[in-house]
């Protein structure tokens, strides 16, 4: 009866144990906003934006690049890197849905209208209060800017 007792108690232990058997492998986390059927099928790269919208006024696409900087008040809009030294602003649709705070530096593969678009000084200037800048740099803002943007993004898959 002992044994019985000690071999349970042994197995318990073994089997509630934290260890888990693929503890080396790194995990791949998905977040989804937005339509939650977005996936990476049909994904084009920035460089393949900018080569589209040198040919169009605007496309429907799926772009998928890393995420410069999101808005730090609530995550409603955020920049995209679509090379090395162009970039792209997306807002989503009827504000419906925000990404997290702290996904700079993550990739994301964004579902929308993208186009060549001007930016008003107001707008700027709000961009950069989201972005907690400094006052001069708000300042500094004195002209529109024209930029590539998905002004109403349908979803967006973060990895």
């Amino acid at each position: 009866m002992k044994n019985l007792i000690l071999i349970a108690t042994l197995f318990l232990i073994y089997s509630c144990s934290n260890n888990p058997k693929n503890s080396n492998l790194e995990v791949n986390e998905i977040q989804i906003f937005g339509d939650s059927t977005i996936n990476e099928k049909g994904k084009i790269s920035g460089t393949e934006l900018i080569n589209i919208l040198s040919k169009r006024d605007s496309a429907i696409v799926r772009v998928e690049a890393p995420i410069i900087s999101v808005c730090q008040k609530k995550g409603c809009w955020m920049y995209l890197e679509l090379d090395s030294n162009i970039e792209m602003l997306v807002r989503f649709k009827d504000y419906s849905f925000f990404v997290p705070m702290e996904c700079a530096g993550d990739t994301a593969i964004v579902q929308g209208v993208a186009k060549v678009d001007t930016l008003s000084i107001e707008w700027l200037k709000h961009l950069k209060e989201d972005a907690n800048a400094t006052q001069e740099e708000i300042d500094a803002i004195v002209e529109p800017k024209i930029t590539y943007s998905i002004s109403e993004a349908t979803a967006v898959l973060i990895k």
